[in-house]
């Protein structure tokens, strides 16, 4: 399965304020202040967990949606938890 446009660029989003971090998965509560909860790109937080799961179900290589130097791993970490925290947080 290839990653919807939107999806790519909800996903696009949210690995861009944490391309330059040492690690992504300190910057979750930013990201979800900054990104998710104001509904950037006109998009709710379940229109982001949803596009994060179709994300993380996809054989797409999330870490080259844009250019940082985060290993796949990585990221598929980060926006993991980022899904995670949206739910525990019920911004569904």
């Amino acid at each position: 399965m290839s990653l919807s446009v939107r999806s790519a660029g909800l996903i696009r989003a949210l690995i861009y304020p944490v391309q330059f971090d040492p690690r992504p998965l300190d910057g979750v509560d930013r990201v979800i202040d900054t990104v998710v909860k104001p509904g950037s790109l006109g998009a709710t937080p379940e229109e982001y967990r949803a596009g994060i799961h179709e994300a993380l179900a996809s054989a797409d290589r999330l870490s080259s949606l844009i250019p940082q130097d985060h290993s796949e791993d990585v990221i598929r970490q980060y926006l993991a938890e980022v899904a995670r925290r949206i739910e525990a947080a019920s911004l569904q």
